[in-house]
């Protein structure tokens, strides 16, 4: 199912920060930012085109791959790692190509541009990750509204929401109460959220 222009330019407007946070992994990889971005953009317009806003799925959480495979496409094509062809009557050819590369070989005939650095930073954030973990607090937030004070508190600080994560032995000094006292709290309060969401991830969430 294709969407109209007006769909299209609206999922784009509304998604423009998530491509900017998967750009991000891939600086010093051969392309500047702008560049990251505008690739990162023509993902997520392919993307626009095909979503089915009718599914209910998250479009991000769709975008995601295509917006990963534009910009993976433009710096390997920058960095020329397909440039040996296949040869079959040219053995050296077929040795180099065959040959597994180091990770810090130079790529595209450029001492600069080396295989690790067409390879996303493992050590930035996951921004699907990051968006997902976002999507769940959100949700959590507004069922806490309905909670207890008493409970609200326990699950704020036991998840982390709004505030740094707690133990239940410190979130029990805090409250002046005993561990498992706290932990009777807790599981009483995730089981009056889970009867109020139809969530199956924050179901998981909340009992990971």
């Amino acid at each position: 199912m294709e969407n109209d222009q007006k769909t299209i330019n609206k999922l784009i407007r509304d998604n423009q920060g998530f491509v900017i946070s998967i750009a991000q992994q891939y600086k010093h990889r051969g392309l500047d930012m702008d560049d990251l971005i505008s690739e990162g953009n023509i993902g997520m317009l392919a993307a626009a085109k095909s979503f089915d806003t009718s599914r209910g799925k998250n479009f991000a959480t769709y975008a995601a791959p295509f917006i990963r495979d534009a910009i993976g496409k433009a710096i390997e094509q920058l960095g020329g790692i397909y440039r040996v062809p296949r040869d079959a009557n040219n053995p050296t050819l077929e040795k180099k190509r065959s040959r597994a590369l180091s990770i810090d070989a130079p790529v595209g005939g450029s001492n600069e541009l080396s295989l690790a650095k067409v390879i996303p930073d493992q050590t930035a954030p996951d921004p699907e990750k990051e968006l997902q973990k976002s999507i769940l607090e959100n949700e959590l937030k507004s069922i806490l509204t309905d909670l207890q004070e008493r409970d609200r508190h326990v699950v704020q600080r036991f998840y982390g929401i709004g505030v740094e994560p707690r133990t239940m032995a410190e979130i029990g000094a805090e409250m002046g109460l005993k561990r498992e006292r706290v932990r009777q709290i807790r599981d009483h309060a995730v089981r009056a959220i889970v009867k109020k969401t139809h969530n199956v991830k924050l179901k998981d969430y909340l009992r990971g």
